[in-house]
């Protein structure tokens, strides 16, 4: 007969969360004893509420910072709200317990807190794209515990790196302490005059401005006139990738005005040429005034926590819908921004490239972004004819209600972008050729308005 080997209280928390029974269990010590020893560990210990059963989980330190490092947010004012505690656990993982009156959804899909690695809502602000490599090169090049390339971070990485730039991150959350030894300092304002010298010094390997996301060359700035804005620019020169990827920010510029102006919401954007680029600005919606900041999440970190799917914009906002998280026309619009986009193509729509925003015990859409002809853009440096079999429509499989919609808007935008004398001959060529300015080609219903 097998002899039970009792544990300390510790090692036991330290394999996962337990009941006071299971841990009087592993320890051979009375219900006495153990809540003897649970309150002699102090506020290592977290409970955990499931229904009338109360878990026990022992913390740690974690990212340089504390065994409970606090979560806030900045409000659109620039004021620092106090949104939730986060806990790392010593068997792994993560337990959160928000303050009242934050959203719900910040507890993840159980509502309980309990998340098995770093929270979606903080992982979904680890470096990515363009800048967040060169993030990566450069605290590799400060301290040689981190990696060069950010998909090599661990946790432990991205817990460090965002404890330590708050100020930088996309949406309004802050991780750690270290918030209230900052002082308020306004940005330093820019103009497009400064845009060719901040274009060289990205490409140098410099970092103005936060880590968004997407592989495009960019920086983002602040300027006086428009507030905070993401700055993308095209090669220098008269190159065939220089011509191309110019033709594909035009063809960005066109596309969010095209949707602004059929009511879908779209980052405000404006194109000017310097210094032998052409730099696409959008203007940022997680962002307000000088100082203000507001909520963003990417739907890519909203399905991992929340539906799993790993799919595309319809399926996971339709998911959503059904659980409640998202209201039906949200997962309407995103349905109809994403026909419009495989009608523009757009081979570049991840759940990465749709956003959202928390709002009480739901997420709420917010405006479209980086929506571009981005199937003609250079593949490794190398430029292809234009070519572009558009879908069949029938395949799309729409609803009644938003079928005409991606048709009014694709025809409004191809002409639009054949009207611009800014886009290149071969592709102004292109879009005679293959007549996408041509209403006949899009089939549109009457029953749509102008």
């Amino acid at each position: 007969m097998g002899c039970h080997v009792a544990v300390t209280l510790q090692e036991r928390l330290g394999q996962g969360l337990a009941t006071s029974s299971e841990l009087q269990n592993a320890t051979g010590l009375s219900q006495t004893t153990v809540a003897r020893q649970l309150r002699e560990l102090g506020d290592a210990i977290v409970r955990i509420q499931h229904g009338r059963t109360v878990h026990y989980g022992l913390t740690h330190h974690a990212f340089g910072a504390a065994n409970a490092i606090p979560l806030h947010r900045v409000d659109a004012y620039g004021n620092h709200v106090l949104v939730a505690t986060i806990f790392p656990l010593v068997h792994g993982g993560f337990f959160v317990t928000p303050t009242t009156g934050t959203p719900a959804v910040l507890a993840g899909v159980n509502r309980d807190g309990l998340f098995e690695d770093l929270p979606y809502f903080l992982d979904d602000l680890r470096p990515q794209g363009f800048l967040g490599r060169q993030i990566a090169h450069e605290l590799a090049a400060r301290d040689g515990r981190f990696p060069n390339d950010p998909a090599q971070w661990t946790t432990d990485h991205v817990g460090r790196y965002l404890v330590a730039n708050g100020d930088d991150l996309p949406g309004d959350l802050i991780l750690g302490e270290q918030i209230h030894l900052r002082l308020r300092r306004p940005p330093t304002p820019i103009t497009e005059a400064d845009y060719p010298r901040l274009a060289e010094s990205v490409l140098a390997g410099e970092i103005p401005g936060s880590s968004a996301g997407g592989e495009q060359a960019k920086f983002t700035a602040y300027r006086a006139d428009r507030g905070h804005v993401i700055v993308k620019f095209s090669p220098k020169g008269d190159e065939p990738v220089a011509r191309r990827w110019r033709d594909v920010l035009i063809t960005e510029h066109h596309a969010a005005e095209t949707m602004d102006s059929f009511g879908f919401p779209a980052a405000q954007t404006r194109l000017f040429a310097d210094g032998g680029r052409v730099f696409l600005e959008s203007a940022r919606f997680d962002r307000h005034g000088a100082q203000g900041r507001l909520p963003m999440i990417s739907l890519r970190a909203v399905d991992a926590e929340f539906t799993g799917l790993g799919s595309d914009w319809p399926r996971v906002m339709q998911a959503l819908a059904e659980r409640n998280l998202v209201s039906q026309e949200h997962a309407t619009d995103a349905l109809a921004m994403w026909a419009f986009g495989r009608l523009i193509h757009n081979t570049d729509m991840h759940l990465g490239n749709l956003s959202l925003a928390m709002d009480g015990h739901v997420f709420r859409l917010l405006p479209a972004y980086d929506m571009c002809s981005m199937g003609f853009a250079p593949r490794a440096n190398e430029v292809r004819p234009p070519s572009f079999a558009r879908p069949e429509f029938a395949a799309l499989r729409l609803p009644d209600s938003v079928r005409a919609w991606p048709q009014k808007l694709a025809c409004r935008f191809w002409r639009a972008v054949g009207d611009d004398p800014r886009i290149s001959a071969e592709f102004r060529e292109f879009i005679a050729d293959e007549r996408l300015a041509d209403e006949a080609i899009w089939v549109v219903s009457d029953e749509v308005g102008q």
